[in-house]
């Protein structure tokens, strides 16, 4: 009975495994190696292996959802292949929005290098009509100077009504400024020299003045004569005459006399320079000179 009995419980243990898929022996193979792989490496306790021991009695179906499992692993597997497939792409979209960036930024530059071009061609542009217009109205005001430079001594006076007025504020000036003295004045009759001196009415016997020269020329009388663009603090020296005819500039001449004295400067256009002489009003013109110059230091 008992030989029949073993034979028995033998031959239905044969039967139970033999009836597990393929997929059971794999995973038992799997097992063992795994525990052979412990114990070999000294990671393995007894209380491990009785576990082990227990997880070799489970029954065929839980082997069954282990595998199951496994190949739920392995469709995970696959869904993350295709996630870094679908990041993949993303990073090819990112790339060409890279491109398009670049792409966007090398014609902002070209767009902005265009517009600065513009810029400064409209710069040169205006710098070259600022300079046509500086050098018409320099001609023009040389053709202006020249004229009332060259005024003829018997050019018709100014009417005596302007005379008279004129006459009365210069007589306001004499009692209000004061003349200047010292070495660079003259003594005696500081009309000596002037071909004219008839016409000049004098406001001071000495007068100084800075300023810039702005035009020159030889008259037939002999005497060197100049406008000047007076410095601020000297305008005063000027009258409406002055502005009317000079462009407010001050008349300014050296008789022949004074022309080859040291410390007489015969000056061109654009010096600097500061004159001595006499104060005067041209009676005949209206406006204010100083007239003879006997003085002239180019700064």
């Amino acid at each position: 009975m008992f030989v029949a009995s073993q034979g028995t419980s033998s031959s239905y243990i044969y039967k139970s495994w033999a009836d597990e898929p393929l997929i059971l022996d794999n995973i038992i193979k799997n097992y063992y190696v795994k525990i052979q792989d412990k114990s070999e490496n000294g990671l393995v306790t007894s209380s491990e292996i009785g576990q082990d021991s227990e997880a070799g009695n489970e029954t065929g179906s839980d082997l069954d959802d282990q595998a199951l499992s496994g190949l739920e692993d392995t469709d995970g597997g696959n869904e993350t292949g295709s996630d870094l497939d679908d990041q993949a792409l993303s990073g090819l979209e990112d790339t060409d929005g890279g491109n398009d960036t670049s792409t966007g930024a090398s014609t902002e530059s070209e767009s902005n290098q265009n517009t600065n071009q513009t810029i400064v061609t409209q710069q040169q542009q205006q710098t070259q009509n600022n300079q046509t217009v500086n050098i018409q109205n320099n001609i023009e005001m040389k053709q202006k100077l020249e004229i009332a430079i060259s005024e003829e001594e018997g050019e018709a006076p100014i009417s005596i009504e302007e005379q008279n007025r004129i006459e009365s504020i210069d007589r306001d000036i004499v009692t209000q400024h004061k003349a200047l003295t010292g070495p660079d004045c003259k003594s005696g009759n500081v009309l000596a020299g002037a071909s004219n001196a008839e016409d000049l009415r004098v406001l001071t016997e000495c007068q100084d003045a800075i300023g810039t020269v702005m035009h020159t020329k030889k008259m037939d009388d002999g005497d060197y004569k100049f406008f000047l663009n007076l410095d601020e603090q000297f305008k005063f020296l000027v009258n409406d005459k002055n502005n009317e005819k000079t462009d407010g500039f001050l008349v300014v001449e050296i008789v022949p006399p004074d022309q080859n004295l040291q410390g007489v400067y015969l000056p061109k256009d654009g010096d600097r320079v500061h004159v001595w002489g006499a104060w005067v009003t041209d009676k005949p013109k209206g406006w204010h000179e100083i007239h003879p110059t006997w003085k002239v230091v180019n700064q």
